[in-house]
């Protein structure tokens, strides 16, 4: 299985720092919820160990050099009117010109399968929802089979079903794969239940780095969100977070 560590590293946009040594190690078939508040560093995180963004000092390692690394975005709007299977080609050839094999047909059909939107093929994809345009740019993204995939707020905006089924989706993908797989997540529900560990960020830096038991405590959630919240276990055995009030 890939491995992933990151050893104090430490990042700055327009001149000021905005991740701060951070170290975590992370390990093949985990599925890791990143959590903080906004501009807490999340996405900036993603976007070093994508390389999208440099490096002040610090070092990103994968066990395996040659590994994929696929980053996807926080959805925005996307007025394209290439079909579905198109979109999704584009995860495996960079230019439709080029000569499509059976291989790489076959590659694309068992992902739109795989995530449950093959009978959305032909369709463009300007025209479908939010929830399954979200699905059809992880498939883009699990198509060419990455080792380490990194999501960015990938239920932002969806309805419940959806947010289910992409969390599902990606819990599905890290597991079966054994691939390192981030997650930005800001609902704290959904974080818990879908992740192996959290990583809480605090102004940049790394508050604490466990399994969502020990992460969701009261006391570090006030700390970090200036919010007095209420943390409990639900009847299927997750844990919900209730904000109370602010401090």
């Amino acid at each position: 299985m890939t491995s992933l560590a990151i050893d104090n590293l430490c990042v700055d946009l327009g001149g000021r720092p905005v991740l701060k040594n951070i170290t975590a190690s992370f390990n093949g078939g985990e599925l890791v919820g990143v959590i903080g508040q906004n501009a807490g560093g999340k996405t900036t995180l993603l976007k070093a160990v994508a390389g999208l963004v440099p490096s002040k000092s610090g070092s990103v390692v994968i066990d395996d050099h040659l590994a994929r690394i696929a980053y996807v975005p926080q959805l925005s709007h996307v007025a394209s009117r290439l079909s579905v299977f198109e979109m999704v080609l584009l995860g495996l050839v960079k230019n439709l010109s080029l000569r499509i094999t059976r291989e790489i047909f076959d590659q694309v059909d068992e992902t739109l399968h795989a995530m449950g939107i093959n009978k959305l093929a032909q369709t463009p994809v300007c025209r479908l929802s939010g929830g399954q345009k979200q699905l059809v740019f992880m498939a883009q993204a699990f198509v060419s089979r990455p080792r380490v995939l990194l999501l960015d707020e990938p239920t932002s905006a969806l309805d419940l079903r959806h947010q289910l089924v992409v969390m599902n989706a990606a819990r599905r993908y890290t597991t079966t794969t054994g691939a390192v797989t981030m997650v930005v997540v800001h609902d704290l529900l959904t974080a818990a239940r879908f992740s192996d560990k959290l990583l809480l960020l605090a102004d940049g830096r790394v508050r604490i780095f466990d399994e969502p038991k020990a992460v969701l405590d009261p006391k570090v959630l006030s700390e970090v969100y200036q919010v007095s919240v209420s943390v409990e276990p639900t009847k299927p055995g997750f844990l919900n977070v209730v904000p109370i009030e602010p401090l």
